[in-house]
């Protein structure tokens, strides 16, 4: 290891050289580890434009590896700990910054959905992609351990209340300004129990129920905050979808009844770079058309 870095680098030995560099791609790789939501970029023209957007009513649509998801969790995230990515520095409008907030991430299973899918693309730890750890195609947690409480996910999340406290930092000085907290729930929990609490930002992972959303739009209501949905299209027919047609994207098409607090995006798999395209192109050739329109 090099002790120190001298101002003429032309006095460095080839194998000092050598020995310089490879620290400070470890410590590129260290920073991109523990601060991975400042290296996010979105998937695709649209998938940016989710985050410019200041309506207060979202929808993102998409088939699986679409990256709704992500998307949608890298907007929570970014408004809750007040830390841009590089790539929206430039674009992001500040006024969504309004932290400290208070969260609401709604899933389809707390035990299938919230434990094994949602929570690993938060934690700095862990590693979600296709390529080896640490590669091009992949992200570590989006959350940076310097929000955690202490840089400690044991001292931020409470199991029980299935809550998690995030230091919020001035986007410009870094300095802390108090802290979010993200309530997590899900869709077989009774809509009584979502009757409570004022909300900055709640996001919905795939469809919930009507009564559901309802009371998520009164939670938002008073704090004038943001209601956001990441979904699939169901290819079910018996699933109701009327009301998400009606109440939001209907809402936000072109034409004389659009609402101009409602948005609508559409993500595409085609358009993930990280994601395996020719896999992709090969399992979808094995699915029905309207499978494949929904997927």
């Amino acid at each position: 290891m090099i002790a120190t870095v001298p101002d003429d680098l032309t006095g460095l030995s080839d194998t000092d050289l050598q020995t310089l560099a490879n620290e400070l791609l470890t410590l590129q790789a260290k920073d991109r580890q523990e601060n991975s939501i400042l290296y996010y970029k979105p998937v695709s023209d649209i998938a940016r434009q989710v985050h410019i957007s200041t309506k207060r009513t979202i929808g993102v649509g998409g088939g699986n590896g679409s990256s709704k998801t992500e998307t949608a969790l890298a907007e929570l995230l970014i408004r809750a700990t007040g830390c841009i990515p590089f790539s929206l520095r430039d674009t992001y409008p500040r006024e969504k910054l309004r932290g400290p907030i208070t969260c609401r991430v709604v899933c389809e299973s707390l035990t299938t959905t919230l434990v094994p899918i949602i929570l690993p693309k938060l934690q700095y730890w862990r590693w979600n992609g296709v390529s080896e750890q640490g590669g091009a195609q992949g992200h570590w947690g989006w959350i940076p351990r310097s929000h955690l409480i202490g840089g400690s996910w044991k001292l931020s999340w409470n199991e029980k209340l299935r809550l998690l406290r995030l230091l919020y930092r001035d986007p410009d000085t870094g300095v802390p300004k108090g802290e979010s907290l993200i309530q997590f729930m899900s869709y077989d929990q009774d809509a009584t129990d979502f009757a409570s609490g004022d909300f900055h930002f709640v996001l919905h992972d795939e469809p919930p129920k009507k009564a559901i959303w309802d009371e998520n739009i009164a939670r938002v209501m008073r704090v004038d905050g943001t209601i956001m949905l990441a979904m699939t299209w169901p290819d079910d027919p018996a699933i109701p979808m009327d009301w998400i047609m009606d109440d939001i994207y209907e809402k936000a098409q072109p034409g004389p009844t659009r609402d101009p607090n409602v948005e609508w995006y559409t993500l595409y798999t085609t358009d993930n770079p990280h994601l395996n395209q020719n896999a992709v192109a090969e399992r979808s050739a094995q699915l029905s058309f309207p499978t494949r329109q929904a997927r």
